[in-house]
């Protein structure tokens, strides 16, 4: 008997989007495998700050996304990260609500019906809300857990952790690791730190790339003479806001202007007006418009190094697992962080590229300096010690044939239960 998996992600895109695919690859790895998946998530874009499927005063819309039931929910926007960004994660789960409630209607559907629920943060009220109906109904819950709120709201908003709102929200988290059938993390160091706060049954599945798409492509030959008009150049692809760092980025290049060394911003965000206009007179930085994920594979074989960048918080030193880094991994590029812990660790200790404490433009300038100077032959090595890695750790098909194992063993143990 098929059985069928709603899955909710505010934040979830599809390959034509910019942003994340990390829902939309499961799901399609499940309908292959003869699931019936159900996901429900904004229509309003995260790069792009639009809507791009409703229209008018539509509330919703349900499109079939190769064979995913994929539900577009309808949510109020925001350009910057203050209050409204606040009121656009309730509005999601106000509707969310009201899709929850229409299910006692439609009950008789059993292909409406679900049999598992899977709903991932950061948005943390949404995923309570799922809890709560899944324990309603009787159905096995994961929560899975991408950034670590409301401790990342602590320690990079400086929020005081006995404001009202971060007391609710600690409420809720706790609430989500203590009843969930089963917490995933993203990030490996994040499993200390869910245990700690009640969860009991973790598993760790990472952010990675699809290697069916993200190919390995060596550097080519001739990339061992850089110029201005061939410089070296280094990709940063993501978002442009206030956790990035990207400050420090620009400071950085400033510093190493007379190098043909090239850095090129893509994507999108609150910060990139101001990133532009700070960055106007320096001659070696260029941005450009956010790309669908779909296009990233190919547009990464054209970068010399990829940057991963973040500012300095405690938290990013566990509580984090970027995908840009795992896709510079799969196809085959040096990486330049600046991720202090366990992304730094993994850099220098494999031999990946090179690393920089954040939030220090010196720094970061030298080990740009450094892995421009190095040789052609250790570059091209350093992606495929990466590559390696990608394929034993990070690589997609991998995470998604343990999330069925996941779904399977929680199916039957509700089975069991009911018996």
């Amino acid at each position: 008997m098929m059985k069928n998996i709603w899955i909710i992600n505010q934040f979830s895109n599809t390959p034509d989007m910019p942003g994340h695919t990390r829902q939309y690859e499961i799901a399609s790895y499940l309908v292959k495998k003869g699931w019936n998946v159900s996901v429900f998530a904004s229509d309003f874009n995260l790069t792009k700050r639009k809507f791009s499927k409703l229209k008018n005063f539509e509330l919703k819309k349900i499109e079939c996304v190769n064979g995913i039931n994929w539900n577009w929910l309808r949510v109020l926007p925001y350009k910057k990260n203050n209050f409204f960004r606040y009121i656009n994660i309730l509005s999601f789960c106000t509707i969310l609500s009201f899709e929850f409630f229409s299910y006692f209607f439609r009950n008789k559907d059993k292909t409406f019906s679900p049999d598992i629920i899977l709903a991932s943060s950061p948005q943390l009220p949404s995923t309570f809300i799922s809890l709560l109906f899944a324990k309603l109904i009787k159905k096995p819950f994961i929560a899975e857990i991408r950034d670590l709120w409301p401790q990342v709201l602590i320690d990079m908003g400086g929020v005081n952790k006995n404001n009202f709102l971060i007391r609710i929200l600690t409420f809720i988290e706790k609430k989500i690791y203590k009843y969930a059938n089963c917490v995933v993390v993203l990030a490996k160091g994040a499993e200390k730190y869910v245990r700690s706060k009640g969860a009991s049954n973790v598993l760790w599945l990472p952010n990675g790339p699809d290697l069916e798409k993200f190919n390995f492509v060596k550097i080519e030959k001739n990339r061992t003479e850089f110029s201005f008009n061939r410089p070296f150049e280094i990709f940063y692809t993501g978002a442009h806001g206030d956790a990035n760092g990207l400050e420090n980025v620009i400071e950085a290049a400033k510093l190493i202007q007379e190098k043909p060394i090239k850095f090129i911003f893509i994507g999108d965000g609150p910060k990139k007006n101001e990133l532009i206009h700070s960055s106007r007179n320096i001659k070696n930085i260029e941005f450009r418009e956010s790309v669908p994920k779909k296009d990233i594979p190919f547009l990464l074989t054209s970068a010399d190094a990829i940057l991963l960048s973040l500012k300095n918080v405690p938290l990013f030193k566990y509580g984090i697992s970027p995908n840009k880094l795992y896709d510079a991994y799969a196809i085959g590029r040096p990486v330049i962080t600046t991720v202090e812990g366990q992304i730094n660790d993994e850099v220098r200790k494999n031999k990946l590229g090179v690393t920089s404490i954040p939030e220090n433009p010196k720094k970061l300038a030298l080990a740009v300096i450094k892995l421009f100077k190095t040789s052609l032959n250790e570059r091209i090595k350093m992606g495929e010690r990466a590559r390696k890695i990608a394929e034993k750790i990070y690589s997609r098909q991998r995470v998604n044939k343990l999330y069925e194992e996941l779904f399977l063993n929680l199916s039957k143990a509700n089975f069991r239960t009911k018996k």
